[in-house]
């Protein structure tokens, strides 16, 4: 591998084509026919045409991975689209879809022919599979994301739930309802551990390119079988035709960054965040930013690393003495700045003061290893089922007291519980639908374990009572039943 591919590796691949194609990525987002789906406006002609283009692009796809690097690094069998495909075309034109309807949608778009051309061309030459790798990032990525959004729209628009016959296409049975970001960043960073040279990015660059372009032709030739006027994605997140530019708050604050993290839309309060020395105001978008929201790890921090190096990395969060270091940094940087103030409004300026930037630097080079060495220091024993800090009592009896654990990996105080609470304008988020890149909110499979919930250590004080309770009751019928049998025997 050359030296600026082992340069891009520590950069990573993902950030790189992202950046590259954003311009892309926005225009086709805000197609005609994509505004279409915003106002739920689409026949269902329309859509099933759709779908049957891309059941042809997908069943190409999919007839050529393989389980070998680079494309079984990051594939499963979870992201496969072709059989979902099927199920909402038998559903949408009947029995006779795979024989008669689709094959004459297909053979009329010049688009989709020339995609599977170009395909079958990309699949043959010495760099074969990282372009097919290349089709794999934006496909399956695409649907991941931004299906999640446009899976929505259709199913209020045709009246059926979300994942049923119809509307399968933007449903994954792998990845959790509402958790398609994490499989997202799952695949981005999987994606970031190929080795791919200089010159094999160059030529996926080119393919994902022209896979814009003719994505792009496909759209407008579903959009003119019956073209009504949409509207654009912003207005659709604001909740109206027309989009209106956004007035400053009236009044602006000066916080630091300690102030700054109150405001994470707890319990119905406001919702802000900083980019740029910016404070911007997207408590319209509480449904994401809010608590359980998708992008509540944002709420109440600093950003402008996270938007900038397309990374929503909990450590990357509040790094005040971050700067950008690239021109693509920079053109991301204020890609996304200008976006998020066209939606969100102006609510002041972020006043860190020195001893919050010095701190945010060690803890930025401390990452998270700090509080696990405070630990060990301390000598702590911890639960050696669930790994909580504290004296277990279900250990002891196990004859596992004593035992050492090592810390649990925890994200950083911007991933806390606290981000978030679904609102009157749920569906606001600027990433949503768009970006590729989505907040990792991780859960522990331990705090669903049996040993977790068996352990005294973690009982609430409810469980304490019940099991009181019923010690107490098991006791006082074990002694009357134990007090008759006496007299039983005595007689």
């Amino acid at each position: 591998m050359s030296k600026y591919g082992a340069l891009s590796r520590s950069e990573g691949h993902s950030k790189w084509f992202l950046q590259k194609t954003l311009l892309e990525h926005h225009k086709s987002m805000d197609h005609p026919w994509m505004q279409m789906i915003y106002k739920q406006v689409f026949s269902l002609k329309q859509y099933a045409t759709w779908l049957a283009l891309n059941h042809a692009i997908f069943g190409a796809m999919e007839e050529k991975l393989s389980e070998q690097p680079p494309i079984g690094t990051v594939h499963d069998a979870a992201l496969l689209r072709t059989s979902a495909l099927e199920a909402d075309l038998r559903r949408l034109l009947g029995p006779n879809w795979a024989e008669e309807e689709t094959p004459k949608l297909c053979a009329a778009s010049s688009s989709t022919q020339r995609y599977l051309q170009g395909l079958e061309k990309d699949v043959q030459g010495a760099s074969g599979q990282y372009l097919l790798l290349a089709h794999h990032f934006l496909q399956y990525n695409a649907v991941l994301s931004g299906g999640v959004y446009l899976g929505k729209m259709v199913s209020e628009k045709l009246c059926v739930p979300h994942g049923a016959p119809g509307v399968k296409f933007y449903a994954f049975e792998g990845p959790v309802s509402g958790k398609e970001p994490q499989r997202v960043q799952r695949y981005l960073q999987d994606f970031d551990t190929l080795e791919i040279s200089e010159d094999q990015r160059s030529e996926m660059l080119q393919v994902m390119r022209r896979i814009y372009a003719d994505t792009e032709a496909m759209m407008s030739e579903v959009f003119e079988l019956n073209p009504v006027q949409g509207i654009s994605y912003k207005s659709s997140q604001d909740g109206q035709e027309t989009a209106k530019p956004c007035a400053p708050c009236p009044e602006q604050l000066d916080l630091t960054l300690e102030q700054l993290r109150r405001y994470t839309g707890q319990d119905g309060g406001r919702i802000l965040l900083s980019v740029g020395g910016e404070l911007l105001d997207v408590s319209a978008g509480r449904e994401m930013y809010g608590p359980q929201g998708g992008y509540a790890l944002l709420a109440g921090h600093d950003v402008t690393r996270c938007l900038a190096t397309m990374s929503l990395e909990p450590e990357h969060l509040d790094d005040l003495k971050w700067s950008p270091d690239s021109a693509e940094d920079e053109e991301a940087l204020k890609n996304w700045q200008n976006r998020l103030k066209e939606k969100y409004p102006l609510a002041g300026k972020l006043q860190a003061t020195s001893e919050e930037i010095a701190m945010e630097g060690l803890r930025q080079r401390g990452n998270a290893k700090a509080p696990e060495a405070v630990s060990e220091a301390k000598g702590e024993d911890r639960c050696p089922i669930s790994g909580k800090q504290g004296t277990c009592p279900m250990a002891s009896i196990m004859g596992m007291a004593g035992v050492k654990m090592p810390e649990k990996p925890e994200a950083s105080a911007a991933s806390a519980p606290s981000n978030g609470v679904n609102g009157a304008n749920g569906s606001s988020s600027f990433m949503k639908g768009k970006s590729l890149v989505a907040s990792v909110q991780q859960k522990t499979s331990t705090d669903d374990s049996l040993f977790y919930r068996l352990c005294p250590l973690h009982w609430d004080d409810k469980t304490i009572k019940m099991v009181a309770m019923i010690a107490v009751a098991s006791w006082m019928s074990g002694l009357f039943v134990g007090w008759n049998l006496r007299k039983m025997i005595a007689r």
